[in-house]
């Protein structure tokens, strides 16, 4: 096979990896990441070359860009303090300490590349974090906190990796210069993507339909990037702040077929870039391992041992550090002083949610071929990923029983928001009657109709061991009705027209029992 075949057929592997992985329950990050292991030490392999400064272009904006649209915009101005503090302060610091351990373990390497690997494992990747996380009830301010810092620090980690990285090709380093180019940088971006966004989203919502809208928002994130880049600001931030945009004017303005539609398409897409980027991360160490000594293989997995636990150790005192404020409060104040075992949980959580993920390794492979110690930073980085991964990852859940952080579900707020919802229909149909725009007999099914819909939401609802088994009951009915109609279809009692038109509505029924499975 040449190289491109190669490429797909592993694509087509890593694509398979992950439906195994969510059939038996593993987050689908710490699959890729042990697949991407795998490849590295398969024989008789096509060798793959690709241009570097494509990677970060390539696989940034649609990841940036969907991340933006999962975020709870709400929590996200509540925290903002806290998430911030994550985003910049704590990846300034990683970024600062692990680059010292680099120079300390690489003394011959520049101190402008040491600072580049420390901005590359820099920011963790809230994704296998979240999707672990979401099994349970936690509290929807750590799930914000989670992913508003993922959401913020990649675009620091890079525009301090982007900073180093043109220090470490240049030789030159000033720092007013370079604190000047990060404001610079920084404002720019965030004024492309306010612009980009406002523009883009609009004309996309007044003038396009949902297919056509959807695959227009495919290209959005890479103009917004390609744009902000040509201008010499942070692409990264732009996407960022076009995706927020986005993501409210999605909710607010667009139709419900072109928010199925386009959840659908960006979840696929993302899962995609994620086994494109494993993949290539996989040939690279291939190419190592091949001219690699054992002894040196083992060293430098030492070091990203080393390294990893470092991450892990400076996480969790800057978030002890930032939850002691808290703390003391909560201590000297009788009415608080009950708080302050969960301040202490929430910030273990909090602080051993440390999973780096595929930001990494794109700015890792994104490395210029003529820096000095690319090899060293990828494999070492792949390295630090698969600890980091899998270390909290499998401890997790256990973390979250151990501290009792599942918090209680608001199901009565739930119950009042369905009976608005349904007040609102039941005056709306009345009007509706009351105007001759229907009749008796449509006001009285309608009115069936709704009121049928608020008992079943309210029987789903009273408890989640009850809702899963009346989801499991529905769905054998679905099949049941699926399986006649295939019987139906096949001994050519309807049409295909008739089949496809049936099938639909069976599909449109159950992907809204289904659809949790894919968040």
């Amino acid at each position: 096979m040449d190289s491109f075949q190669t490429l797909v057929v592993l694509i087509f592997l890593a694509t398979l990896l992950v439906g195994i992985a969510q059939k038996i329950g593993i987050t689908y990050p710490i699959a890729l990441v042990l697949g991407g292991t795998a490849i590295g030490f398969i024989p008789c392999l096509a060798s793959f070359s690709f241009n570097p400064n494509l990677i970060l272009p390539i696989v940034l904006p649609p990841i940036l860009y969907y991340a933006a649209f999962s975020i709870s915009f709400r929590e996200f101005k509540k925290n903002w303090k806290e998430i911030f503090s994550l985003a910049l302060g704590l990846v300034a610091a990683t970024t600062f300490l692990v680059g010292l351990v680099f120079k300390w373990l690489f003394p011959e390497l520049p101190w402008a590349i040491a600072f580049a690997f420390g901005a590359i494992v820099s920011p963790p990747d809230a994704i296998a974090t979240t999707t672990i996380l979401k099994r349970f009830a936690i509290s929807p301010r750590l799930l914000a906190v989670l992913e508003g810092e993922s959401l913020i620090n990649d675009a620091s980690a890079l525009i301090l990796y982007r900073l180093t990285v043109v220090a470490a090709l240049s030789g030159l380093f000033s720092l007013p210069e370079a604190s000047l180019d990060f404001c610079k940088i920084v404002s720019g971006g965030i004024l492309v993507g306010f612009v980009l966004g406002h523009l883009l989203q609009n004309l996309s919502r007044k003038f396009l339909e949902p297919v056509v809208g959807v695959l227009f928002s495919f290209t959005i994130p890479y103009v917004t990037y390609i744009l902000a880049d040509a201008l010499g600001v942070s692409g990264v931030l732009a996407v960022v702040v076009n995706g927020l945009i986005g993501s409210r004017i999605l909710a607010k303005h667009h139709s419900s077929l072109r928010r199925v539609l386009g959840y659908a398409f960006w979840d696929t897409f993302v899962i995609l870039m994620n086994c494109f980027v494993f993949v290539l991360i996989g040939l690279q160490l291939r190419s190592f391992v091949s001219v690699m000594l054992p002894s040196q293989m083992l060293l430098y997995s030492a070091y990203g041992l080393l390294i990893s636990l470092a991450l892990i150790v400076i996480r969790l005192l800057w978030v002890y550090s930032k939850s002691a404020t808290s703390y003391l409060h909560a201590l000297v104040d009788q009415k608080k002083c009950h708080l302050c075992p969960h301040i202490l949980r929430e910030a273990t959580l909090l602080g051993w949610s440390g999973m780096r993920g595929i930001v990494s390794l794109a700015a890792a492979l994104a490395l210029p071929y003529s820096l000095q110690g690319r090899d060293e930073i990828i494999f070492i980085t792949f390295v630090v990923l698969l600890v980091t991964l899998i270390l909290p990852s499998t401890t997790l859940t256990y973390l979250v029983h151990l501290m009792k952080l599942e918090h209680h579900v608001d199901h009565h707020g739930v119950h009042q928001t369905r009976k608005k919802l349904s007040d609102i229909a039941e005056e709306r149909i009345k009007h509706l009657l009351e105007r001759g725009e229907i009749s008796d007999r449509e006001h009285h099914f309608l009115a069936d109709y709704f009121t049928l819909q608020r008992y079943v939401f309210e029987i789903s609802s009273s408890s989640l061991k009850k809702m899963s088994h009346l989801e499991t009951i529905r769905l054998k009915v679905i099949q049941s009705q699926r399986h006649m109609l295939l019987e139906m279809w096949e001994r050519l009692e309807i049409d295909d027209k008739l089949f496809h038109q049936m099938e639909h509505e069976l599909d449109v029924q159950e992907s809204h029992i289904v659809r949790a499975e894919l968040t």
